[in-house]
């Protein structure tokens, strides 16, 4: 083999290693893996805009570094902060009391091993695992304590040699909440999915979609509401450095009040816009 082909080889296993390991989606996670030793710091800022009246922002703040341990083992780690402006705020059955507030809201960590790997055309598979603490209501601003044990079973599968990627998450989030003093059990559970096409070396577009629910106390025959977001995702890779942002209208949600189109806006958001930018190194 002359030098030109093992360039040309090594081009190709290149550029098939970015399309395994890229992450071309706000909210849906893919089944990739990090490399073993290779880390991430990753930026997470999420806005969550507009309830039934009044002003409601709500931004969710999050840093990461991740790392790879193995080759089917990463783990990673996030400060949380939180930031709440609402001014006569009105939800579907809810009020909310005026808050403009900042606050450091916890942290967690995170736990991903890769069952299989979603190279080569073939189906990707992980399992998910991150427990965490938050300090400051995500809804409403009020302090407060919420101990969070998030699992997510990925499933990814690539297309025409990774130029098409799709995703589906399968969420389940128990949680505990102190409430004056005694603690309640709630469990979230959502359904995420996502399609990303490569429309040059460095730009992807796609789409996600995610349907979410509480259903409180634990009991799977009492979902609390359901609330459905779809919208566009963009996303910018050159070397090390990434960027992907995501705008997610809600489109259907239910309990909702007669005349609003069909929202539920109690635990959700007219809309919610995800920026993460970040670098490998």
């Amino acid at each position: 083999m002359n030098r030109i082909q093992i360039a040309l080889a090594a081009s190709l296993l290149v550029s098939r290693l970015l399309v395994a390991h890229e992450e071309p989606f706000g909210y849906v996670r893919g089944a990739q893996s990090e490399p073993p030793g290779e880390w991430e710091l990753t930026q997470w800022t999420t806005a969550r805009m507009g309830k039934e009246s009044g002003h409601y922002l709500g931004m969710d703040i999050n840093t990461e570094i991740e790392v790879g341990i193995t080759r089917k083992l990463q783990m990673a780690a996030y400060l949380n902060t939180r930031y709440h402006h609402l001014e006569n705020v009105e939800g579907t059955e809810e009020e909310f009391e005026d808050r403009n507030r900042f606050g450091l809201d916890g942290g967690s960590l995170e736990i991903k091993y890769q069952l299989l790997a979603p190279d080569n055309d073939s189906l990707g598979l992980s399992l998910y695992f991150e427990p965490g603490y938050h300090s400051i209501h995500r809804i409403s601003g009020q302090p407060g304590s919420v101990v969070e044990f998030e699992t997510i079973l990925i499933l990814q599968k690539n297309f025409l040699a990774g130029r098409l990627v799709t995703a589906f998450n399968w969420i389940v989030e128990p949680e505990l909440e102190r409430d004056d003093g005694d603690w309640e059990t709630e469990l979230e559970m959502a359904w995420t999915a996502g399609a990303s096409w490569r429309l040059t070396p460095h730009w992807r577009i796609g789409a996600e979609a995610r349907l979410g629910t509480v259903f409180p106390h634990g009991r799977l025959d009492s979902a609390e509401y359901l609330a459905f977001f779809l919208g566009p995702a963009v996303h910018y890779q050159r070397n090390s450095f990434f960027g992907t942002l995501t705008v997610f209208p809600q489109i259907a949600g239910w309990p909702d009040r007669q005349g609003t189109g069909g929202l539920h806006l109690d635990e959700a958001e007219r809309l919610e816009v995800r920026l993460k930018v970040g670098v490998e190194f």
